[in-house]
């Protein structure tokens, strides 16, 4: 085996640099979305109107969101709006009223793909902003590759690590 000819210390530093990338890959798979909330009362629009002003939060959830209310017989009154980060959203993508509002759900699994105005498709969308039930859900980072796995992941490439380093004869005398 090639690990054989280096020394002790080079197979220690190829096998704690190996370690290190699989542990920054793993590390990436957070999902960054905007999280802010808009009442109709407040003067700052700036999560309604202006999501890129905002400082992104790296979101170790599955899924993106925006939640708009608008007045359902006066659609320029908004009346709230969230972005936000969820594992479960209450609808994924969709549209729902009551006797006196209208709801725009929407998802996606992209980084900062909560970007848009609520109503239509998110950035990572067709752009069309058309609204209704027909957002796709794309894939995003995450995957939804759970934290566990993810150290399991980590967990058997350390191990396959240290088999291989176990093969090159080591005299710890």
């Amino acid at each position: 085996m090639v690990l054989r000819n280096l020394s002790k210390s080079t197979q220690l530093i190829i096998f704690y640099a190996v370690l290190g990338v699989l542990s920054s890959a793993a590390l990436t798979n957070a999902l960054n979305c905007y999280a802010c909330s808009y009442l109709e009362e407040y003067s700052d629009t700036s999560c309604l109107t202006n999501a890129s002003s905002l400082p992104p939060i790296n979101c170790t959830k599955r899924y993106c969101l925006t939640v708009r209310q608008e007045a359902l017989h006066n659609a320029s009154k908004v009346i709230s709006f969230l972005r936000d980060c969820q594992d479960k959203p209450l609808i994924l993508n969709g549209v729902r009223t009551d006797a006196s509002s209208r709801f725009y759900y929407r998802s996606c699994q992209q980084d900062l793909c909560n970007d848009h105005d609520g109503r239509g498709n998110s950035s990572g969308g067709d752009g069309s902003g058309t609204g209704g039930n027909h957002n796709g859900i794309v894939p995003g980072k995450n995957g939804g590759v759970s934290h566990n796995q993810t150290r399991m992941t980590l967990l058997q490439a350390a191990g396959i690590m240290l088999l291989l380093l176990g093969t090159c004869n080591y005299n710890f005398n």
